[in-house]
């Protein structure tokens, strides 16, 4: 079994629902990877269509909507903040030193 598979397996047997979420330095240990291969595997795992969703503690098989809907609006909030971090930065390639322009870009709610 790949280390992607047995991720996936892992959170669905022991990690189902938000009362049983895992660190990801929990997983890093379980599968021997490093902290950014195991983001990768449940990015491609998500994209796949798996229910995996998180929270400031950690990863979890979703037990149910909310906690998709949750997890969701957690990351329309990283896409938020990624836009805005790319707008200025386009910005700042347009303007000169002496001029302030301040964007944001919501998505969602």
């Amino acid at each position: 079994m790949d280390k992607k598979t047995a991720i996936c397996e892992y959170l669905r047997k022991y990690n189902a629902g938000r009362g049983n979420v895992v660190c990801s330095r929990e997983l890093v240990r379980l599968v021997i990877l490093d902290g950014r291969s195991v983001r990768r595997a449940i990015n491609a795992l998500r994209q796949e269509g798996h229910p995996i969703c998180s929270d400031q503690c950690g990863y979890y098989y979703a037990d149910n909507q909310q906690e998709i809907n949750d997890t969701v609006c957690r990351l329309n909030a990283l896409v938020a903040k990624i836009s805005n971090a790319r707008s200025g930065l386009l910005v700042a390639s347009i303007t000169g030193d002496n001029v302030t322009v301040n964007l944001k870009i919501t998505v969602g709610g």
